[in-house]
């Protein structure tokens, strides 16, 4: 036997006495969390998304025509029925104090045509005036009448318009757009400023209509935002759509959230029947290019092992998922241990050491000691 060959030989016996000793070492047990397997009823869902608005958001328009004088800034907050706007009323009160006098000339026309028509009255009993002359004071007597309501109408006109100069905040809110500017000449009807109210907030949602039927019987959705979530009461529900969208609204009641007007939101709708399920939590799958698979714990008294499960993943809700095993000789049942965190290097077969809490899975089971010094700017 040459050299080269004998050289070839021992690599041989060299790489095989090294992989029986590898593959003869057993994995030291690997620390993992466990969770188990449960029975529940579970529901398809979907996230639509929505927006939180206000109740009342109006654009506060001029009722009389006038150069406006005084106008609130922007962000400031009114109560019911105070002034956010003026508008210049110097003609309305020259307009006021005419009409105030046609009242009084109107009401003094009336009296004498009063007088003159019980004159006229005497005279025709004694027979010493015609009775057409009568019927000319009694009508000219009766247009005085109407002169008087006429006159009295346009005075509670100018008093009108003069209230009209001042406009009043119809809800309690804050001022969130001066749309007119201070010194401008506004026409009736001309929006000045828009008011929002922000004590009653409420989120507007769009779903799709085949929705409704699971909707109409829920109490409350669960919804979520960049500052939160949480759960919303249902307020109203409209089961219209058009034909286009097919999304109908609703309405939920945000006055247990502080968040802002125009905030968008999620909330997640039912888009199915529920059904019992078994569930396992979304962190015990593992995703491969194979397939989903889980680690079931089993214990024996040779301590507790890992077996790998291969599982069909179906509908998933609140960090939950359902889950069925491909295999019928190894079917995850209720109360099975699954391996939820520490399963990333797991290997099938595996011995493993459960631990309480995620803490006890990063130091092994080990107290934290004090021996280390504190880092820089701690204490």
């Amino acid at each position: 036997m040459n050299l080269n060959k004998k050289i070839k030989l021992l690599s041989l016996i060299a790489i095989t006495l090294v992989s029986s000793s590898v593959f003869s070492r057993e994995f030291p047990p690997a620390n993992v969390n466990v969770a188990s397997a449960k029975i529940t009823d579970l529901a398809p869902v979907i996230w639509v998304s929505g927006t939180v608005v206000s109740r009342n958001d109006s654009k506060i328009a001029a009722e009389i025509s006038g150069r406006l004088i005084s106008l609130s800034a922007i962000g400031t907050r009114v109560e019911r029925g105070e002034v956010i706007a003026r508008i210049d009323d110097k003609q309305l009160q020259i307009q006021q104090r005419e009409e105030q006098a046609n009242v009084l000339n109107s009401k003094a026309s009336l009296r004498f045509l009063e007088a003159e028509v019980t004159r006229k009255k005497r005279l025709v009993k004694k027979k010493l005036s015609p009775v057409s002359e009568l019927d000319k004071a009694v009508s000219e007597r009766d247009i005085a009448k109407g002169d008087v309501i006429a006159s009295q109408a346009r005075l509670d006109q100018a008093v009108q318009d003069i209230a009209y100069t001042q406009l009043k905040a119809p809800f309690s809110g804050i001022i969130a757009q001066r749309i007119a500017s201070l010194g401008e000449y506004v026409n009736n009807g001309t929006a000045i400023v828009r008011l929002v109210e922000t004590a009653n907030r409420e989120a507007t949602i769009f779903a799709p209509i085949v929705t409704y039927k699971f909707l109409k019987d829920a109490k409350q959705l669960a919804i979520e935002s960049p500052l939160g979530h949480g759960e919303a009461t249902i307020k109203a529900l409209v089961p219209v759509a058009n034909s286009r969208s097919h999304l109908m609204e609703v309405r939920l009641d945000m006055s247990t959230f502080d968040w802002p007007i125009g905030l968008n939101i999620k909330a997640k709708i039912a888009n199915g029947p529920s059904e019992l399920s078994l569930v396992v939590p979304r962190d015990s799958l593992v995703l491969r290019r194979d397939g989903a698979s889980v680690f079931r714990i089993n214990k024996s008294d040779k301590g507790a092992k890992a077996e790998k499960v291969a599982v069909t993943v179906g509908i998933g809700m609140e960090g939950l998922v359902a889950i069925t095993s491909n295999s019928v000789d190894s079917q995850i049942e209720a109360g099975d241990l699954i391996v939820i965190r520490g399963a990333e290097r797991l290997q099938d077969g595996q011995s493993v050491a459960i631990k309480d809490n995620n803490h006890e899975l990063v130091l092994g089971g080990k107290e934290p000691t004090d021996d280390k010094p504190a880092s820089k700017g701690q204490p």
